[in-house]
């Protein structure tokens, strides 16, 4: 009986890890043809059945998945800064904001090197759509606030202060200049300027880049702690 109930378990969850997989898949196709209508025909002129007769689905469907169209074009947004606050809280214990962005970075980079077509992309619809670039400004202000509050930790004060949102913006900021390296040509070895002699920097040359950048970033923090330490008299 024991192994009955087991087997009918295990069913039970390869048909939950099935349905999960294809919720999964239904809602990448949502947001590739998504983001390619609105490459193709703009943000704003794009409608929701448009998508919806793209991926095949309902346009039921696509707002079950994405409330707001604009989910649509950061579709991943919310889940990335949870398991940012996750590793901010995870800290051990001397390791600064910066050095715990740095070991994240690193955990995140396998899956930012899968969705490089995507983000190329998203990108571009964003880029496009004057509307997109104010909603995307609510996601740097977010990162923003996470960050400082991680900085106030490390200097311990308060996320208000001025030191821990100037190092916050600075860390930010980073991360918009490797977005345009990103998308900023690169002229190939061995041939002349021109037409065709240039491709676009890789994932793998950002976030290179990225680590470089916040190493100074840490350096800053560990300058500021050392500062505070000697203006409290510890």
């Amino acid at each position: 009986m024991k192994a009955q109930l087991a087997d009918g378990d295990t069913g039970a969850e390869e048909a939950l890890g099935l349905r999960e997989r294809k919720k999964q898949q239904t809602r990448e196709a949502i947001i590739r043809v998504a983001l390619e209508l609105f490459d193709r025909q703009g943000f704003a002129a794009t409608t929701i059945p448009e998508i919806a007769d793209a991926a095949d689905v309902s346009p039921r469907t696509v707002s079950s998945y994405f409330p707001a169209k604009e989910d649509l074009v950061f579709p991943d947004s919310h889940a990335t800064f949870e398991r940012l606050a996750a590793r901010f809280d995870a800290r051990t214990a001397g390791e600064t904001t910066a050095e715990a962005l740095r070991a994240w970075i690193t955990a995140e980079s396998a899956r930012w090197r899968e969705q490089e077509e995507r983000s190329a992309l998203q990108r571009r619809v964003i880029a496009a759509d004057p509307g997109l670039q104010a909603y995307s400004k609510r996601f740097i202000a977010d990162g923003e606030t996470l960050v400082a509050k991680a900085i106030a930790e490390d200097l311990g004060g308060s996320p208000d202060d001025l030191e821990a949102r100037m190092a916050s913006a600075a860390t930010l900021a980073i991360f918009g200049v490797i977005n345009a390296h990103e998308d900023a040509p690169e002229t190939v070895k061995g041939r002349a300027p021109g037409a065709g002699s240039h491709t676009p920097h890789s994932r793998a040359d950002a976030v290179e880049l990225l680590d470089r950048a916040l190493l100074f970033v840490s350096a800053g923090i560990r300058a500021l702690q050392i500062a505070r330490a000697e203006e409290l008299g510890t």
